[in-house]
């Protein structure tokens, strides 16, 4: 295995300044070449038609091609003793598991699935098999043949998480071969599976600089490729509702979320998918709202709130963990709940929507106060003060000023608030300019 993860470095290769002539940048395009056209060579033995031979030998060809991947870069590191060539035939047989896996999951789907005799599939994605026996013997060959090659590859990436990544990774490719298509029950299991994996390698990763390097992030991301697959091939080939829809977005969000993490606080490109991330997140929060929609029909006046709530909750979580502060985040957070909440209350109205105003209004002058930025400060005394002037054309609405009793009662107000302003006056004239000088030295 040695030859896999280094080659011992001659002292003229150490001494040597001089620029690199450019036949050494041959063998790094050659690699690349290579790579490309092994991928381009599964996709066309997974989409092509086939006239001849049955499922079973096609998916044995695509077994024997993931396994000797693995065997040729194992042996192309001992008998050649380059190991960057090596290491990519590895990592190839690593990341074509799955596409095995996928397969044995038609052949058990054809056997063990409900309706399928119902479902026309194309012709690439129809996988099928005799009887129950052969499906299982498919499955268990893959276990038995495959688990070394994830093995293998893992000692390549990650040599000291190997055992621990190739044990996570045939779990994840296993559920693959699961004979369910219900899209509640792929939609929620993918959303536990995702967050279960993300867990267990930031768990695992945590304080581990080895698992930040590129082997390292390829070692991870591959580990959320199976649940890819899974959603692709219900999204594709079975019926997608709102539930799916929303679970991938929640999917992409989370792993953007999850490479963004790997990369420098400061970086640019870290920035760039915190930003990206927003995307996912308005479409899981759009998904979550039809879903809500559908769950409670009579509920159509909270729909904009709860959009919204979600929406600037994913929003967020970006800002809690931003590289570079997060208020950038947390402004846009509390501008997408002030904008609906308000624009609900003048769209719809009601003593709810009001009630929902002034208390995200106050909310957000604590939390604006909390993190000394105005934007928010402001935005909550916004909502604040819409709410209250809403409540207030209701009450004057109600008000019968024909009434002895609520011409009393206004008069009085009257003359204790001027009593206030006049014993008080230039108390309150400080704490205005207090609290104006404070909020001038906040940030946006």
């Amino acid at each position: 295995m040695a030859d896999l993860h280094s080659h011992a470095v001659e002292p003229s290769e150490r001494l040597d300044t001089t620029p690199a002539p450019a036949w050494r940048s041959l063998p790094a395009l050659l690699r690349s070449l290579g790579a490309a056209t092994v991928v381009a060579a599964v996709s066309i033995f997974l989409l092509q038609g086939w006239d001849q031979g049955n499922d079973v030998q096609r998916y044995l060809i695509l077994l024997a091609h993931t396994v000797g991947l693995a065997g040729l870069g194992f042996a192309s590191g001992r008998w050649i003793g380059e190991s960057k060539g090596a290491r990519l035939l590895v990592a190839l047989a690593l990341a074509s598991v799955p596409a095995n896996f996928a397969v044995v999951g038609g052949f058990v789907y054809s056997q063990f699935g409900v309706n399928t005799a119902a479902m026309l599939y194309p012709a690439f994605a129809t996988w099928q098999v005799a009887s129950p026996s052969a499906a299982l013997l498919c499955a268990a060959s893959a276990l038995v043949l495959l688990s070394p090659v994830a093995w293998l590859g893992f000692m390549v990436l990650t040599r000291r998480f190997a055992l621990r990544f190739t044990a996570l990774y045939m779990l994840t490719n296993a559920m693959l071969v699961l004979p369910v298509r219900d899209p509640v029950i792929v939609g929620w299991g993918a959303l536990a599976l995702t967050v279960a994996v993300l867990a267990t390698i930031a768990r695992t990763a945590r304080g581990e600089v080895a698992l930040r390097t590129p082997e390292g992030v390829i070692a991870r991301t591959l580990q959320i490729v199976p649940v890819g697959l899974i959603l692709a091939r219900n999204l594709w080939l079975y019926s997608a509702d709102s539930l799916l829809f929303t679970v991938i977005a929640m999917v992409a969000f989370l792993l953007l979320r999850h490479v963004a993490l790997l990369l420098e606080p400061s970086g640019k490109a870290r920035s760039i998918l915190e930003a990206v991330a927003i995307a996912p997140a308005a479409s899981a929060a759009l998904g979550a709202t039809d879903l809500f929609l559908y769950t409670l029909p009579y509920a159509g006046e909270f729909a904009l709130p709860f959009f919204a709530f979600v929406f600037a909750g994913l929003v967020l979580e970006i800002s809690l963990r931003s590289g570079r502060g997060g208020a950038g985040y947390r402004r846009l957070a509390a501008g997408i709940v002030s904008v609906a909440l308000i624009g609900n209350l003048i769209l719809i109205g009601g003593a709810a929507m009001a009630a929902l105003c002034l208390l995200f209004g106050l909310a957000l002058i604590v939390a604006g106060h909390m993190v000394e930025q105005r934007v928010i400060f402001v935005l909550g005394l916004l909502m604040l003060a819409v709410g209250l002037a809403y409540q207030l054309h209701y009450v004057i609405a109600l008000f019968d000023l024909g009434s002895w009793a609520s011409l009393a009662l206004l008069g009085v107000a009257a003359i204790l608030f001027g009593s206030a302003i006049e014993r008080h006056g230039q108390r309150l004239k400080g704490y205005a300019t207090q609290w104006g000088r404070q909020l001038r030295a906040w940030e946006n």
